[in-house]
C-alpha cells in the first residue's frame, strides 16, 4: 500500500486535533510497529465534555473500515480547520478501542499491515 507512513500520520494528526480542541493540554502518542500491524495509542486529559460529543467520538471512531473509501480520502485527514474527520480514522483502522474515564479519554488504534 502506497504511503503507509504519511497516512499513520495522517491519523494521528486528526486524533491530536481533536483532543486539542476539547481543551486537553496533556495529551500522549505511544506508536509501535509490530510484525503484523501498528498500534496507535492516544491519551488525553479533559475537563468536562457533554454527552452527545463523547456519544459523537464513540461513533465516528468506530465507524467500520473502507479501504475503498480511505484509498479516496485519505488525504483530508487532519486538514480542516472548522470539522473532524474522525470518520476517517475509523474507516482508517482495523480495531479501535475507546476507554474514558472521569477525566481522560484514551484511545487505541490497530491498523493491520498489508501482506
Amino acid at each position: 500500500m502506497k504511503h503507509v507512513n504519511k497516512r499513520l500520520c495522517k491519523i494521528v494528526d486528526e486524533v491530536f486535533t481533536y483532543f486539542l480542541n476539547i481543551g486537553a493540554n496533556d495529551i500522549t502518542v505511544n506508536f509501535k510497529d509490530k510484525d503484523d500491524h501498528y498500534q496507535i495509542n492516544l491519551k488525553c486529559n479533559y475537563t468536562s465534555m457533554n454527552k452527545k460529543k463523547l456519544d459523537k467520538l464513540i461513533k465516528y471512531i468506530n465507524h467500520p473500515k473502507s479501504e475503498e473509501m480511505e484509498e479516496y480520502y485519505w488525504e483530508l485527514a487532519g486538514e480542516s480547520d472548522i470539522d473532524t474527520e474522525l470518520t476517517l480514522v475509523g474507516m482508517m483502522t482495523d480495531d479501535k478501542t475507546i476507554e474514558v474515564t472521569e477525566d481522560t479519554i484514551e484511545i487505541k488504534l490497530k491498523r493491520y499491515k498489508k501482506s
